[in-house]
């Protein structure tokens, strides 16, 4: 981290797929019915002490994103996208969760300062299990994120914290994808926008690895510029 803020750059990690679902005993997915609270908070604290804060108990500032889980809809449960809707509730209950189980750990250690954003970065399929846009890619998925942050009594859990108010002050939405970026604006971005009038969004992977990258990914930042919500993408190798 600090070599990254020496050389100007930002930072975006991410939690471990361990806790949810590669334990044994005791992951989420396995054991806790997709409630990942009990897992998730020792391992977030721990990050705080050993790097995410300084001495003061400021978040480092090179962090700007903490991802809750990378591709949650593809793995808690597997094939959330694709069941019946029990898939998705049970992934947005473990995202909530886990949410719920950071901020935690950050009350905990008595954060102060500037606070970074979450995230929870979906893959690009489309989630016909989801309870809306069942037929767009990435969409579903956010959306039903956004119901249980805002109704988590009806996901099965009950949070520790005021997940609503985080969501709403810290949540920045992303989602990974090989699509060309002449995909972008119609399949995502246009409905995007209308749903999420508020919320920054960003591709977390981005490779297309047929094209032109100087033309698709010249396309990309094109996109960005245009969208304010739109923060632009992390190229993945």
């Amino acid at each position: 981290l600090d070599e990254a803020l020496e050389e100007g750059l930002s930072v975006a990690v991410g939690m471990s797929d361990y806790p949810y679902y590669q334990m044994v005993p005791g992951s989420c997915v396995r054991d806790t019915d997709l409630n990942c609270f009990t897992q998730i908070k020792p391992l977030y604290a721990e990050n705080l002490r050993k790097g995410f804060l300084r001495p003061d108990g400021t978040y480092h500032p090179a962090l700007k994103y903490m991802n809750i889980l990378n591709e949650a809809d593809l793995k808690v449960p597997p094939g959330a996208d694709t069941g019946g809707p029990e898939g998705p509730i049970g992934m947005a209950r473990a995202l909530i969760s886990a949410f719920d189980a950071m901020l935690d750990a950050e009350a905990e250690a008595g954060v102060t300062g500037p606070l970074i954003n979450f995230t929870a970065t979906f893959s690009y399929a489309i989630c016909s299990a989801c309870s809306t846009f069942s037929g767009m890619p990435a969409l579903g998925q956010m959306a039903q994120l956004d119901d249980a942050m805002h109704h988590p009594e009806n996901y099965g859990y009950t949070p520790k914290h005021d997940i609503t108010a985080a969501y709403k002050a810290r949540f920045t939405h992303s989602f990974n994808t090989q699509n060309p970026a002449t995909d972008l604006q119609h399949q995502f971005l246009d409905h995007y926008i209308a749903r999420f009038p508020s919320t920054p969004v960003y591709i977390g992977e981005y490779h297309r690895v047929d094209a032109n990258q100087v033309e698709d990914v010249g396309l990309a930042l094109s996109l960005a510029e245009q969208h304010p919500l739109f923060l632009g993408i992390s190229f993945f190798q």
